[in-house]
């Protein structure tokens, strides 16, 4: 039997993750959409494997991320989302999640991808491997740790002084998102400020 636990903020997107396992005999669900409580789970019973959202109210699905594969390094952490999976590559490649996939996924896709991480494997769109190319093929760190545009433009504010949330207003999207951003940024410099991540970055000449 895979103990499963979903997490996620918005009860009726919760309820109708978990009715996608309903059928599924070999699969116990569990649920949570109480932030505070977290740590209390799962401490209270061992999860096979997190299924959570990245964007849970005022925190980020990232820092519960981190804290499960803190606390259980053998458990299977995968993020779903309304963005572009694309956006967060990096933390598989990190192996700071083991895999991410779409909200918008179809039942037979989620299944998979959670038999497949059960077993150590994996299962990813092609693009993810034009991203690994891209990401590895050249030689120095610069090219390596290449940001897209829209990194590349948040660490440009932050550098000038803005706020998260003035960024958000700024390119136009959630406050979380911009938090969620500024993680994976931190995760590719190896830093744990804004500062540092500045400062690093124009090392590089990433901006």
């Amino acid at each position: 039997m895979i103990n499963l636990l979903i997490v996620d903020d918005h009860p009726l997107i919760l309820d109708g993750s978990k009715k996608l396992f309903s059928e599924v005999s070999d699969i116990s669900v569990d649920t949570l959409n109480d932030m505070e409580t977290f740590a209390n789970v799962i401490e209270e019973k061992v999860y096979d494997i997190f299924l959570i959202d990245v964007n849970l109210g005022a925190c980020s699905g990232l820092t519960f991320a981190e804290l499960v594969k803190e606390k259980y390094p053998s458990s299977i952490v995968i993020l779903y989302t309304g963005d572009n999976i694309k956006d967060y590559y990096s933390l598989i490649i990190e192996k700071k999640i083991n895999n991410v996939i779409s909200k918008t996924a179809a039942k037979d896709r989620i299944l998979k991808t959670i038999y497949l991480a059960m077993n150590k494997d994996m299962l990813l769109p092609e693009n993810f491997i034009d991203y690994v190319n891209d990401r590895h093929s050249r030689n120095s760190i610069k090219k390596i740790l290449r940001f897209n545009n829209r990194e590349k433009r948040i660490l440009e504010l932050v550098m000038e002084g803005y706020t998260n949330q003035a960024i958000a207003l700024e390119l136009n999207v959630k406050q979380r998102t911009i938090e969620n951003n500024l993680s994976q940024i931190y995760a590719l410099l190896n830093v744990g400020t804004r500062a540092e991540a500045v400062i690093k970055a124009k090392g590089l000449d990433l901006i």
